[in-house]
C-alpha cells in the first residue's frame, strides 16, 4: 500500500527562466521551490537551443558529403565514406539524419587486376 503523498496544486505555471520575478523573490528555498525550477528549465531551453544548433550547423555543411556509403549488399562502405572531421563527428554520434549516403559497387577491398 502507497503511502499518502503530499500534493500540491499548481495556482500558476512554473517559471520558464529567471526573469520571471518570482525567481529574484525566492527567499525560502526547498525541493522544487521557484528559483530552482526557473534555473533548471532555463538550462533545459539553454541545452536545447544549443543541440539544436548544433544539428543545424552539421546539416547544413554535411548535405552534400558521402557521410554514409553503403554497398549493394547495404552494409557499410568505410571506404567509400567521408573521411572529413565533420563526417567523422557525425558518424561517431549516430546521426543518421545528417550528411549524404551513397551507394557503391567497387570500393569493396578485394583482389586487383
Amino acid at each position: 500500500m502507497r503511502s499518502p503523498r503530499a500534493e500540491i496544486a499548481l495556482i500558476v505555471p512554473l517559471p520558464k527562466n529567471t526573469l520571471d520575478p518570482r525567481w529574484r523573490a525566492c527567499r525560502n528555498h526547498h525541493t522544487a521551490c521557484d528559483c530552482r525550477e526557473a534555473e533548471l528549465a532555463e538550462e533545459i531551453a539553454e541545452l536545447r537551443s544549443e543541440r539544436d544548433l548544433l544539428i543545424r550547423v552539421l546539416r547544413e555543411e554535411l548535405a552534400e558529403h558521402a557521410t554514409w556509403a553503403y554497398t549493394t549488399g547495404n552494409e557499410r562502405d568505410p571506404v567509400a565514406e567521408c573521411k572529413c572531421t565533420g563526417c567523422v563527428i557525425a558518424r561517431r554520434l549516430d546521426l543518421y539524419s545528417i550528411g549524404g549516403s551513397i551507394g557503391t559497387q567497387w570500393s569493396e577491398r578485394g583482389p586487383s587486376r
